[in-house]
């Protein structure tokens, strides 16, 4: 086994301007990155090709590990003409959307296509290039504009977004990858650095990985008049007026959602008064409450939903939290007013 992961982490305080983070985000040929350490420690799958076309055989070697809560794919291609190693991995946490994944300059040569061709078909196997689609705008810009606040009167976090309607129903994604440039994601996102090349002036580029697979299919849970409410094992969809838009994505890192996304995190959702109430049923259960006109989403404060075993109801403009016979009420106007 592999040491324990590094831990993720969440760059405070910096804002990414999401519509330029979504025009670098450019559906390339992959790329990877250069690490002196070898992972491959046990059982391995080797390639033995001229990938670059130069002549003389290189040599690509890929292994997989992990345990319960993590794992990835591991990559290392030696180049047969100078010996030097390209290596980099997917590691990282089961309950986690989303890999950042930087990648070396040097591969970004034209006469280094064919190893950027190789190394990403070992590395995202049967995952495809993008292009983006709206899930992930929606988790792109909730990453970059996500704030914490504990001594704010009724959500703890506050996550913004752009709404981006599409017409008709939304289907759930396929996973796929994209590549990016763009500085302030590197420097703001959660990355895993087991093993990979960390950003420096070398390493301006990397892999925007969604498994969007673990969406898993949409039921509908709620409909009012022309708005339905759809939930997949981990986000909500509202559809209106013939169009349909992201509302809400539990990822692990952003809202604590389940360590493994094979578990369904979404629960019990309402629509009242324009607004969406989700529960969550991730590590820590919490209950976001949804402008879906504004593009805001707000987690109730601990103190004010009791997580597991507490439940919620909306009804003539209020609404009820309970555990037991413990009731909270709170007006659906002072939601509004605190969604901002």
């Amino acid at each position: 086994m592999r040491n324990k992961a590094r831990a993720l982490y969440l760059g405070g305080g910096a804002v990414i301007a999401t519509t330029a983070l979504i025009l670098s985000i450019l559906a390339l040929v992959p790329s990877g990155g250069t690490s002196a350490q070898d992972p491959f420690a046990g059982h391995e799958k080797v390639t033995k090709k001229d990938f670059n076309g130069d002549g003389l055989i290189d040599t690509l070697r890929r292994f997989s590990e992990g345990g319960s809560g993590f794992g990835g794919d591991f990559v290392i291609l030696k180049d047969g003409k100078t010996g030097e190693e390209y290596a980099y991995n997917n590691w990282g946490s089961y309950g986690q959307f989303l890999r950042l994944i930087p990648f070396d300059n040097r591969l970004a040569k034209p006469e280094s296509k064919g190893f950027k061709e190789a190394l990403g078909q070992a590395l995202f196997m049967d995952i495809p290039l993008g292009p983006l689609e709206n899930s992930l705008a929606w988790l792109v810009d909730a990453y970059s504009k996500s704030v914490t606040d504990p001594d704010a009167p009724l959500f703890s976090q506050k996550i913004h977004f752009q709404p981006r309607w599409t017409e008709g129903e939304v289907l759930p994604p396929a996973s796929y990858y994209l590549v990016t440039s763009d500085e302030t994601l590197f420097r703001n996102y959660p990355i895993y650095q087991e093993d990979n090349p960390e950003y420096d002036s070398a390493h301006r580029q990397g892999w925007l990985v969604y498994y969007s697979d673990n969406h898993q299919a949409f039921e509908p849970v709620f409909a009012s008049g022309d708005v339905r409410i759809f939930k997949s094992a981990h986000g909500v969809v509202v559809s209106e007026d013939g169009r349909s838009c992201w509302v809400f994505i539990n990822d692990e890192v952003l809202a604590d959602g389940p360590p493994k996304l094979r578990w369904p995190s979404i629960g019990k959702v309402l629509l009242s008064g324009g607004l969406i109430f989700i529960h969550h049923t991730g590590g820590v259960e919490h209950l976001f409450v949804v402008d879906y006109r504004k593009g805001v989403a707000g987690r109730l404060k601990e103190e004010l939903f009791p997580g597991a075993g507490g439940d919620f109801d909306v009804r003539d403009g209020h609404m009820i939290v309970r555990k037991g016979t413990a009731e909270i009420t709170i007006d659906l106007a002072a939601l509004k007013e605190n969604l901002k």
